[in-house]
C-alpha cells in the first residue's frame, strides 16, 4: 500500500529546471572629462563600470583611466535606483555604496533619504587603476538585480566636487 501526503507537481523527464540567467551591464567612457581642480595634483577619470548580479550579491569593476587613481584622495560613490523609480527615494537613488580606499576601511552601504543610515559595511579589493566590490542584496531591500545605476568620482580635499561619473548624463538600467 502506498500512502502520501501532499500535492506533488508532475515530474517531467528530459527538461532540464529553468536557472536565472546572469545579469552583467557595464558603461564605458572613452572621453578624458575629468574636472580639473587645482586642489588635486590628478584628477580622476572614469574609464568604466561593470557590474555582475549574481544569485545573492552585485559584483562592482570601478575603473579610472591609468594614472589617475590616487588611494589616498580618491572616492567612489555608486549611486542605486533599486526600484527603478527616479521619483522615489533621495532624486531616484534609495541606496549609496560609499567607497574610500585610503585607510582600508572597506565601503559603506547607505539607505539614502532624508537622513542617510548606514546599513552595513564591505570590502574592497583595491587595484592599480580602481576597485571591486561586492554588495549582498539583502543590504540594498533584497532587490531582484533589476536597478538603475551611477558612478561618480571624487578627491580630497575637493569635496564635494564630482571629477567624473559613468554614465556621463543619467544612469545605466540594469535588466
Amino acid at each position: 500500500m502506498l500512502a502520501a501526503c501532499g500535492s506533488r507537481a508532475p515530474v517531467r523527464s528530459g527538461v532540464a529546471p529553468a536557472t536565472p540567467r546572469p545579469i552583467h551591464a557595464e558603461v564605458r567612457d572613452s572621453s578624458v572629462d575629468a574636472v580639473v581642480d587645482e586642489r588635486v595634483p590628478t584628477s580622476p577619470d572614469m574609464v568604466s563600470a561593470v557590474v555582475d548580479v549574481g544569485q545573492d550579491a552585485l559584483v562592482f569593476s570601478l575603473r579610472l583611466r591609468p594614472g589617475t587613481f590616487d588611494a589616498t584622495t580618491t572616492r567612489f560613490v555608486i549611486d542605486l535606483d533599486t526600484d527603478q523609480n527616479g521619483s522615489t527615494g533621495a532624486s531616484g537613488v534609495e541606496y549609496s555604496v560609499l567607497i574610500f580606499p585610503d585607510g582600508g576601511k572597506g565601503a559603506d552601504v547607505a539607505r539614502t533619504g532624508t537622513s542617510d543610515s548606514v546599513v552595513g559595511t564591505v570590502p574592497v579589493s583595491f587595484v592599480a587603476d580602481g576597485c571591486d566590490v561586492t554588495v549582498r542584496l539583502a543590504m540594498v531591500g533584497n532587490d531582484d538585480g533589476r536597478f538603475d545605476f551611477r558612478v561618480r568620482v571624487l578627491a580630497q580635499p575637493a569635496l564635494p566636487v564630482v571629477f567624473d561619473s559613468v554614465p556621463d548624463i543619467g544612469f545605466v538600467r540594469v535588466q
